[in-house]
């Protein structure tokens, strides 16, 4: 079965200042992982439905997207979980938390997702490093992005949805927000 995920994806310019942060996150410290992802805030974490229900999917998507608003996001700074994950901040998570409140009940009411699949909370951010940042870099890693700044605003006008071809991740349709 193939698999997929939503996510919010920031504007190109965006995605190419995150994409030079996880390029130098992987050259200093090894964390390559969040490279094979653009910049994204995820909406849905991935997820697997037979090949079959993919119209379905998107029909249901499309006409979700059609009832939400579009929402300015401000990117500011960097923040971390644990001694695991190194992210950018997103300064108000609300807009975000109410479109994936949304977003969840539309598909649990529409496809039996296994527990692990299932999202019911959020932390809105954009990865930079993650699971292959090892815990002695860590230290170091989290030093060299605590006190620098980031800073930029985009509005959110669509969503897209991501398909696993067994390798890596393409963006396969985009859903905008009205």
């Amino acid at each position: 079965m193939p698999l997929y995920f939503l996510a919010i994806i920031p504007s190109e310019e965006i995605c190419k200042r995150v994409k030079s942060l996880k390029l130098e996150i992987a050259e200093k410290y090894g964390a390559k992982q969040a490279l094979k992802l653009p910049a994204h805030i995820t909406l849905q974490i991935p997820f697997k439905i037979p090949e079959t229900e993919e119209e379905k999917l998107i029909e249901l998507l499309e006409n979700f997207a059609e009832n939400q608003n579009s929402f300015p996001l401000n990117l500011k700074d960097f923040g971390r979980f644990g001694q695991k994950v190194i992210f950018i901040n997103i300064e108000d998570h609300e807009p975000i938390k109410k479109l994936h409140a949304n977003l969840q009940k539309v598909l649990s009411e529409n496809f039996s997702f296994k527990k692990q699949e299932a999202f019911p909370k959020i932390h809105p951010h954009i990865t930079l490093a993650s699971r292959d940042l090892h815990y002695n870099e860590f230290p170091n890693a989290w030093a060299d992005f605590k006190e620098r700044e980031f800073q930029a605003s985009f509005t959110a006008k669509s969503f897209t949805l991501l398909k696993h071809d067994g390798k890596q991740w393409h963006r396969h349709c985009k859903f905008k927000l009205e």
